[in-house]
This record gives C-alpha cells, structure tokens and sequence, in this order.
C-alpha cells in the first residue's frame, strides 16, 4: 500500500473539489448559527454558552456573537443562569425548535439522494469510511495516534 500515493490523492480530492465537497453538506458551517441550534436541540434544549462553544469547538466571543444574533432573530432565549451568575443558560425558542427541524430535513433529503445515486453498497462504505476517518481523527488529537 503506498500511502503517500493515496495522501497526494486525498490532497487533490480537497484542494480540487473544495467546493463540490462544500455543497455535498449543503454549504453549512458546522460551527454557526444551525450548528448551534442543533446542539441545542440535541442537549435537550436548554445548555449554558459554555456548553455550547465547548460541543461547537469554538471560542467564548464567537459563542456569544452567535446568540446575539439568534437572540434577534428569536430562535433562542438568554438568561443568567440560576447555579452560577457567571453563567449565560440558552433556551430554544418555538421558533428555533422549528428552524433547526426545518434545516436538518433538508440536509437529511440531500443526503438521502447522494446516497442513493452512490448505490446501497457505496453508501454503506462510505458512511463506515467517514465515521472511521472521524473517530481516527478525533483520537489523534487525544494524543492517542493510529488507535481507533
């Protein structure tokens, strides 16, 4: 197996198609305003800003433009949080609840039709690759290389 053969490979798969690869995700940041309400969703609704920029990877500021912005559109509520005033609790809104739902049912209906036009074995294989990748990623940068 030559490895640097299959690296310069993957090399050309992003630099080239950067941009095709950026619509197979419906061109949506996974650190923004969805991935945000997503999360929220997904911890039950409510979490504190903390919580949110730790499961995002991003930083306390940009955490906090975040909900500004999701705070005038109403997707969200704000308040200090009860067990800590240092910290900020972050509610979804109705309307946030929705918005999220909406967003994640598109991507899901794009995603079903990529997967049908690589055929049930191709799809099969390439979620098993992605979650591979990922889980050998995330390891590598718990310090523990090669181990998955």
């Amino acid at each position: 197996m030559n490895y640097e053969q299959l690296a310069d490979n993957l090399c050309e798969i992003h630099f080239l198609y950067s941009r095709d690869l950026a619509n197979v995700f419906e061109q949506r940041s996974t650190r923004g305003e969805e991935a945000a309400l997503f999360w929220l969703l997904k911890l039950g609704g409510t979490a504190s800003a903390g919580e949110l920029a730790y499961h995002l990877g991003i930083t306390s500021g940009r955490i906090t433009n975040i909900m500004g912005s999701l705070e005038r559109k109403k997707l969200i509520r704000r308040r200090r949080s009860s067990r800590d005033r240092r910290q900020v609790d972050v509610s979804l809104a109705e309307e946030g609840k929705e918005h999220i739902r909406k967003v994640y049912d598109r991507a899901r209906e794009h995603h079903i039709r990529l997967l049908r036009q690589m055929g049930p074995d191709d799809a099969e294989e390439f979620i098993r690759l992605m979650n591979l990748a990922i889980r050998t990623i995330s390891a590598e940068e718990k310090g523990f290389p090669g181990s998955v």
